[in-house]
């Protein structure tokens, strides 16, 4: 079946809005790493003077009769702690599965309407998807002769989500 150019205009467009949208959620997961990383640093460099100052910046808290001290550095600590997982939280149950749902969707609209098009074997999203589904595997990567060319290759997933999850 011939696809007329007004649909294929159509097609590309969806296509670059479901890549528009990937990007859109991969930014923000790293963003929201970035915001965690940088909140844990100055807590702990917040800590560090702090502590360096003595016992100036502790307080004390009576339980059962006895009384303790507690640091400020230790309260900063535990809120970093907190924010970290929070963030951790974010990005792995928020902008993890909001990308997923994106790539499934541009795998999906690759393997149906895009084929029709081009003369690829795989999609942008199915030769990313098949370089990092697996932690040791052969692939087939484009060589950019163009015509549909492929070759096998063996590519390593990244593993900072399982590193970060």
């Amino acid at each position: 079946m011939a696809i007329s150019p007004d649909q294929q205009e159509k097609y590309i467009a969806i296509w670059a809005k479901a890549v528009d949208t990937q990007m859109h959620f991969n930014e923000m997961s790293v963003k929201s790493r970035q915001l965690g990383l940088t909140f844990v640093a100055a807590a702990l460099g917040v800590g560090i003077v702090l502590l360096s100052k003595g016992d100036s910046f502790a307080f004390p808290i009576p339980i059962r009769g006895i009384e303790f001290q507690i640091h400020i550095a230790v309260v900063l600590l535990l809120g970093a702690w907190l924010a970290l997982v929070a963030v951790r939280g974010l990005d792995l149950n928020v902008y993890h599965k909001m990308l997923r749902g994106a790539v499934t969707f541009g795998e999906d609209f690759e393997e149906h309407y895009m084929k029709q098009i081009f003369d690829l074997d795989k999609g942008m999203t199915q030769a990313i998807l098949a370089c990092t589904r697996f932690r040791r595997h052969q692939v087939r990567c484009f060589n950019g002769t163009g015509g549909g060319s492929w070759r096998g290759g063996s590519l390593h997933a990244s593993s900072s989500l399982r590193l970060f999850g």
